[in-house]
């Protein structure tokens, strides 16, 4: 009987671990989907070879943290807003940067702030080499 019990346990314990680490994986991978939008790796790039940021936080700036954000797509155009942390050096920042493509014309901007003050890094065409790479 007490064998049985343990082996119950034991199998509910198995279970479990495997239903946990599914939602893990499966989270994991949404967010390295999220890492990987157009709006985040220009946006990236941006802060990267910014003299603005490079002045705030130090060199190098690298992102850490998870990265959020929204994307939509409709009748051939494109929208994202992406947020993601920076750091570097001399302190953190907050990113946001927001895309949008279509089929007549294409936008990026990418702004980064902390302590309530934010400046922007980048106004101008979507397009940048990391996308070509």
């Amino acid at each position: 009987m007490r064998r049985l019990v343990i082996l119950a346990v034991l199998i509910v314990f198995v279970v479990v671990a495997v239903a946990v680490g599914f939602v893990v994986a499966v989270t994991l991978s949404i967010f390295r989907l999220v890492d990987r939008t157009p709006t985040h790796v220009c946006g990236l790039a941006s802060v990267k070879r910014s003299p603005k940021a490079i002045a705030l936080l130090g060199s190098p700036v690298e992102q850490h943290g998870f990265t959020g954000g929204r994307t939509s797509s409709s009748n051939g155009e494109d929208d994202e807003r992406i947020t993601f942390w920076v750091r570097g050096p001399l302190g953190e920042a907050f990113v946001v940067s927001e895309g949008h493509r279509s089929p007549l014309d294409s936008h990026l901007t990418v702004r980064m702030g902390r302590n309530g003050k934010s400046m922007q890094i980048y106004s101008g065409p979507f397009d940048c080499r990391e996308l070509h790479q």
